[in-house]
């Protein structure tokens, strides 16, 4: 596997000013106006741990919009769109700290579809998996994870979670 979220690590002096910059404009687009106050503290929280490169990726190449089902339309072509079901949805107006996971996750999808076009349907999960690791939710993935159906691909995720906990 390679070290996708490498790509997006470096020294930054104005850190934390880009941070904010970046929660200005995402917090105040049209498409994030449904986040209650729990749903704002998940993606506080994730781009707190998002390494400034990809909060710039998000802003430059590929804005980034969470966009509930029943407000998406087909007709916005719009490349880094994620679809909230319902259920998701639900998950991200809680205070269940997979809502954070759910949310990372999503970000890596959306850059590994970008940055590796090529990649298999698994092994992009499992990169994704591992980045938002990376990121320090494992025990957040680790929850989400159980919340889905039971499947290979649930337990494959789950034993390379685990693998790559005990190896760092």
């Amino acid at each position: 596997m390679l070290n996708f979220i490498t790509r997006f690590f470096s020294v930054n002096p104005t850190a934390k000013a880009q941070r904010e910059q970046f929660k200005s404009y995402f917090f105040s687009m049209p498409e994030h106006q449904w986040f209650n106050e729990l749903t704002k503290d998940h993606f506080e929280k994730l781009i707190t741990h998002l390494p400034v490169g990809v909060l710039t990726h998000l802003m430059t190449k590929e804005p980034l919009h969470f966009v509930p089902v029943r407000d998406f339309s087909p007709e916005n072509d719009r490349r880094s769109c994620i679809v909230i079901f319902p259920e998701f949805e639900k998950l991200l107006k809680s205070n269940s700290p997979a809502a954070v996971a759910f949310a990372a996750q999503e970000v890596a999808l959306l850059l590994l579809e970008a940055e590796e076009p090529e990649m298999d349907e698994l092994t992009r999960e499992l990169e994704a998996d591992k980045f938002v690791a990376d990121l320090g939710f494992t025990f957040e993935l680790e929850e989400l994870l159980f919340m889905l159906d039971e499947s290979v691909e649930k337990r494959l995720r789950l034993s390379y979670l685990t693998c790559h906990h005990f190896s760092n």
